[in-house]
């Protein structure tokens, strides 16, 4: 149970303070503050919490650390950092040796932007307690931040030998070593991550990420079922959209190795043809629609390797498989703008299909 009270600035005996102190509303003065309660409960074996504002000192005791932490807890977790940080600063006078004290001051001041503060309190948990890996994250978060790439991977390392087993730990240092293009490394570390933290979206994008920096079609596959999971697991999360424009980006890359390697399509020329009967039936109109509805049903990625007709339209009736819908946006977008970059190169094809209907 805590006890509380106030002195109104102006009753407060300033000459229990260093000389230096003495000057109301300085740093100096509002430190010293702390420094004198704390050391008058300490003697009597209690914690003191002390925040000074610009009419009061206040002044809480507990009976141990932990319970004054317990006290600071629901405000981080309520991300009232500012309310926090003074009753943490203060909580570091009574508890100059607790590691947790330092890395919950650490992780609020680098949440504020404050990176410089943030990294002397972690340094300092970790001096405490070497095997705080939580606290040697926060240092890289913070090195992160700051744009100190070097220092960053120190940290996480750092925190990797301190718990290898921590997922939260083995997903930082896995993000950071891809910016490093040690990308065996990022996949390892990313995989173990995942493993840990079965659900967790950024473990996810993460070893996505590095695996499309792997290059191999292997990779390339395992990333993609990677970022359907972002996308169908994690639909709320921000980084749908990264996971979206990844799946494009790999049909398009199949496209074109498609249109290098592969040769001329017959099965794309005959789409191609059936589109350009469609689009004479039904006018300009409903076709922008039908190329619109493709193109936002491609940003899921569309599954061009199978022929499978497992999609559906709104603006056109029946069952298409995924190189079948690209066929007809295709078709749609040389008629609309020519110039227009649909990712795959089907000119060939297109110029067959013309030729044969002007034939007929």
């Amino acid at each position: 149970m805590a006890t509380e009270f106030k002195i109104a600035l102006h009753r407060f005996d300033v000459n229990l303070l260093p000389p230096d102190a003495r000057q109301v509303g300085t740093e100096a003065f509002k430190l010293s503050v702390m420094v004198h309660f704390a050391a008058e409960y300490a003697a009597q074996g209690l914690t003191a919490m002390v925040t000074v504002d610009d009419k009061d000192i206040t002044v809480m005791a507990f009976p141990a650390e932990a319970s004054a932490l317990d006290f600071v807890m629901p405000m981080l977790k309520a991300g009232k950092l500012d309310e926090a940080l003074p009753y943490l600063e203060s909580l570091t006078k009574s508890a100059p040796a607790n590691a947790s004290v330092l890395y919950n001051l650490g992780i609020c001041y680098s949440e504020l932007g404050q990176f410089d503060e943030a990294i002397i309190r972690l340094k300092r948990a970790v001096q405490i307690e070497p095997g705080h890996a939580h606290a040697w994250v926060g240092i890289g978060n913070a090195y992160h931040r700051m744009r100190k790439p070097e220092q960053a991977l120190q940290a996480f390392e750092k925190a990797a030998e301190a718990d290898p087993n921590d997922g939260y730990t083995q997903r930082n240092l896995g993000g950071v070593l891809i910016g490093f293009k040690r990308i065996p490394e990022a996949v390892a570390h990313l995989r173990k991550a995942l493993a840990l933290m079965p659900d967790d979206p950024q473990a996810i994008i993460g070893l996505a990420t590095a695996l499309e920096a792997v290059g191999t079609a292997e990779a390339d596959e395992e990333a993609d079922t990677l970022y359907v999971r972002i996308i169908e697991e994690h639909p709320t999360s921000a980084m749908v959209g990264q996971a979206e424009k990844a799946r494009t980006a790999f049909s398009q890359k199949r496209l074109k190795s498609v249109g290098t390697t592969g040769g001329f399509r017959p099965d794309v020329m005959m789409y191609i043809i059936s589109a350009l009967k469609t689009f004479d039936r039904v006018g300009a109109s409903a076709r922008q629609a039908i190329a619109l509805e493709i193109a936002l049903l491609g940003r899921t990625g569309l599954d061009i390797n199978s022929s499978d007709e497992k999609y559906t339209l709104k603006s056109l009736p029946g069952k298409f498989s995924g190189l079948h819908l690209l066929s007809i946006m295709y078709t749609a977008f040389r008629q609309i703008d020519p110039t227009m970059d649909t990712g795959a190169d089907f000119t060939a094809e297109y110029q067959a299909a013309l030729q044969l209907q002007a034939e007929k």
